[in-house]
């Protein structure tokens, strides 16, 4: 197997017989809730992102009545494209994040949050439109983003799209063949069917519709998708299909 910094592996040993062999795509930390789930049920875990990311620098950004963030990635991206430019947080303007883990992380930065989302969006967008409905609304976002909200809510809001980072699928990986496929984007789903073929027995879990959708545009059964889109949910998900 090809060594690659961002590749995690952990194997669960001690009392427990190691049972199945678990992949997601996403890195892990020590800390991760999946990883501690999973490895208490007695499996192995790989963890790996198989898209890569990098900053793009932006010269300006319109004034707007909200920030709507898609991802804690897109927000941090931006405030290093804030720094870059030496500026400092927008403090009038109100600030809205697709769910609980980006709103987790702005607040972990001191920085306010005046909605948070489910993480489903079109669930996500009617809520927002009860605030937001009108107003003007900054999103940035990935080179490669879904655009689920801007999209949703159309005519309703007046959308403002800023790309502060690009994202591109990786080829440089080799993976363990897991017995368990967890997916949490669709470029992530796009890299690995673009190395490796699906398998009628290998269950296949999506952390939302979008990826989801990836997913059947592909020609793959989706054998669970996830409650909401958290490592929780993602952790529950797989352990049921372990039974």
């Amino acid at each position: 197997m090809k060594a690659n910094k961002s590749h995690r592996m952990y194997v669960c040993y001690g009392g427990m017989k190691k049972n199945k062999h678990i992949f997601i795509s996403r890195d892990l930390s020590l800390q991760s809730v999946f990883r501690k789930r999973i490895l208490a049920a007695g499996c192995s875990i790989e963890g790996q992102s198989l898209v890569r990311f990098e900053g793009r620098a932006f010269p300006s950004f319109p004034t707007t009545d909200w920030i709507f963030f898609y991802s804690s990635k897109a927000a941090a991206y931006f405030l290093n494209g804030l720094k870059l430019l030496e500026q400092e947080w927008p403090s009038t303007v109100k600030v809205a994040a697709i769910g609980k883990g980006t709103t987790q992380w702005l607040k972990e930065k001191g920085l306010p949050v005046h909605f948070t989302g489910t993480g489903h969006p079109e669930e996500t967008c009617t809520k927002f439109l009860a605030r937001a409905k009108n107003l003007s609304v900054l999103f940035p976002q990935a080179t490669h983003s879904k655009r689920s909200i801007e999209r949703l809510a159309g005519d309703a809001i007046r959308s403002e799209r800023l790309i502060v980072y690009d994202n591109s699928i990786r080829h440089d990986f080799d993976l363990i063949p897991p017995d368990i496929l967890t997916f949490t984007s669709p470029l992530n789903v796009q890299a690995y069917f673009e190395k490796y073929p699906g398998s009628a027995d290998q269950p296949i879990i999506a952390i939302g519709k979008t990826t989801r959708q990836a997913l059947e545009d592909l020609q793959q059964t989706v054998t669970l998708e996830a409650k909401e889109p958290s490592e929780e949910a993602l952790a529950q998900a797989v352990l049921k299909c372990l039974g």
